[in-house]
């Protein structure tokens, strides 16, 4: 399996903040969380890092014509139940954290170092 390069996921996260500003014009309603429902940014970050590898991977099974629907779906319980959190309260706080740009981008700048990291402890294959 081949990664993807740091500067692709670069390029793809930073299409990914920048498509979650807000559009001029349009008024964002706030959505006040309660505070135990907030995944700290530490966790977030470990859980983006997670998520973004199981994308990449299956933009290569789909690439080879594999039928990755139901894959995807159990990558992504898995993931939560990992963390122990549900799909909504996942969404609930990428809505949120998407809400401030800059909070957002300092962290993806921390997913990119994370993924880069773990693609060092993978061999390269030729």
């Amino acid at each position: 399996m081949r990664f993807l390069s740091p500067f692709s996921i670069g390029v793809c996260l930073f299409l990914l903040i920048v498509s979650c500003t807000e559009k001029k014009g349009e008024t964002v309603k706030e959505e006040v969380m309660p505070s135990d429902s907030l995944i700290s940014p530490e966790k977030m970050i470990h859980i983006l890092a997670d998520i973004h590898v199981i994308e990449a991977g299956l933009v290569v099974e789909r690439n080879d014509h594999a039928d990755s629907k139901i894959t995807a779906a159990l990558y992504y319980e898995g993931i939560f139940k990992k963390y122990h959190i549900s799909r909504i309260r996942y969404d609930a706080n990428l809505k949120h954290y998407s809400q401030n740009p800059t909070e957002m981008g300092k962290m993806y700048g921390k997913v990119i170092r994370e993924i880069e990291i773990r693609e060092k402890s993978f061999p390269v294959k030729k």
